[in-house]
């Protein structure tokens, strides 16, 4: 049952960070770009891809910059469980 549970939690990870990386990408299309690859110049806020910027509000720019960290996050909390999850089937779930 224990081990139902920790694979049913890892699922539920791998699909939320699989949403949050799709909504990234979706959003960083459509506005040209992501504020870790942007810069700011002179109080002008510009969203970066592929050496080519997009000018967008402050607030626009800081919520680029921290849905890219919650990608980072999501997807080492994905990693981190595939780790786990992958460990206890190869070594049981009493290991």
């Amino acid at each position: 049952m224990r081990t139902k549970s920790i694979s049913n939690a890892w699922n539920w990870i791998v699909g939320v960070a699989l949403l949050n990386f799709l909504v990234f990408m979706a959003v960083a299309l459509y506005l040209g770009g992501d504020a870790l690859n942007g810069k700011i110049v002179n109080g002008h806020f510009f969203l970066g891809s592929h050496g080519r910027y997009t000018e967008v509000s402050e607030t626009l720019f800081t919520y680029s910059k921290w849905h890219t960290y919650s990608v980072f996050l999501t997807h080492s909390l994905a990693f981190i469980g595939a780790c786990f999850v992958g460990r206890r089937a190869r070594v049981g779930p009493n290991a």
